[in-house]
């Protein structure tokens, strides 16, 4: 009995470890998860995404992840900024300065922090 609930306890906590920040896909694509990676905070907290790179290390797309910032001030940061992002090379993305979205700053700092961060992450493990 001790065994069964010790092993139950080690695959609860195997499936509630947070997601690897970087996934490398059999077709070459990157998937880059910044949930489990510290950045810099949005008004109310993290603002996660996932980053697509293509097989070149390219951005093809970026999605929010549930996060606690103001619904309307969210949607307009990511109507706004990843379309920036889009179809630029990987390693070129730390180095962009991009301004906030005016009446989003911090969350436009938590989209734009959460985003290098993920991408500095992907160069580090390249």
């Amino acid at each position: 009995m001790k065994k069964l609930l010790l092993l139950l306890f080690a695959a609860a906590l195997v499936s509630a470890a947070p997601p690897e920040p970087v996934k490398k896909n059999p077709d070459g694509t990157v998937t880059i998860n910044t949930a489990s990676i510290k950045t810099v905070e949005g008004y109310f907290g993290p603002t996660p995404l996932i980053i697509h790179l293509d097989a070149k290390g390219t951005v093809t797309k970026i999605e929010a992840l549930p996060n606690d910032e103001t619904p309307s001030y969210w949607e307009t940061v990511m109507a706004d900024l990843p379309q920036l992002f889009v179809g630029v090379p990987a390693d070129k993305i730390p180095s962009m300065e991009v301004d906030a979205v005016s009446g989003a700053t911090y969350s436009s700092e938590g989209f734009l922090s959460s985003l290098k961060t993920g991408i500095r992450r992907y160069l580090k493990e390249k």
